[in-house]
C-alpha cells in the first residue's frame, strides 16, 4: 500500500512541476488543488499481484533441446581444415587462432537456442619431436552443459579446439 501512495505522490509531485530544473522554488499548490488533482488522474493501485506478474522471471532447468555436439563438430572440422589446410607455423598463429575462435564461436550460436553460454579455446603448436599436453577445468551439470573438441594436424603445425557449451538456467 506504501508503494501505491509512494507512486501517486511522485507522480503529482513531477505532473505539477514542482521539483523539476528550472521550476520555480515559490511556486505552491493548495490542498484544494492537490485534491482536485488527484482525482482527475486515473492511477489504479498497484496489486501485489501485478507487481509479482513483471517481475516474474521463467526459469527452464532442464535444456528443451540438448546442444548439437555432432553439427557442431563437422561444423569445427569444416572451418579448421579450411583456414589451416597447408598453414605452416609462424607467429602470426596466434592471430589465425583468434580469428578461428571466434568464427566457431559465432557458428555455434547460430546452432544453440540461446540459453546457452559458448565458451571456445583454440591452441596452435608446431611439430616437433616434443608432446604437449592440454586440459581444462569447470564446474558443471553433466546433465545439460556439454563440449565439442577437434584436433587438427598437418605436417608443421597441430590445432586443439575445445567449445563448451553451459547451459543458463
Amino acid at each position: 500500500m506504501w508503494e501505491g501512495g509512494l507512486t501517486f505522490f511522485l507522480t503529482l509531485f513531477y505532473k505539477r512541476e514542482i521539483c523539476k530544473p528550472g521550476a520555480s522554488t515559490k511556486k505552491r499548490t493548495s490542498k484544494r488543488a492537490v485534491k482536485k488533482e488527484a482525482s482527475s488522474l486515473s492511477i489504479r493501485p498497484q496489486r501485489e499481484e501485478d507487481h509479482v506478474k513483471e517481475h516474474l522471471v521463467l526459469h527452464q532447468f532442464v535444456p528443451q533441446h540438448h546442444f548439437p555436439n555432432g553439427l557442431l563438430l563437422s561444423l569445427m572440422k569444416r572451418l579448421m581444415d579450411e583456414r589451416l589446410g597447408a598453414m605452416e607455423y609462424s607467429p602470426a598463429c596466434s592471430s589465425v587462432a583468434t580469428e578461428l575462435s571466434e568464427s566457431i564461436k559465432e557458428a555455434a550460436k547460430g546452432l544453440s537456442n540461446g540459453r546457452y553460454k559458448l565458451i571456445c579455446c583454440v591452441a596452435i603448436g608446431q611439430l616437433r619431436n616434443s608432446a604437449v599436453s592440454c586440459s581444462s577445468r569447470g564446474v558443471w551439470s553433466p546433465d545439460t552443459d556439454t563440449f565439442t573438441e577437434y584436433l587438427f594436424k598437418n605436417q608443421h603445425l597441430f590445432a586443439l579446439c575445445v567449445l563448451f557449451a553451459v547451459y543458463q538456467e
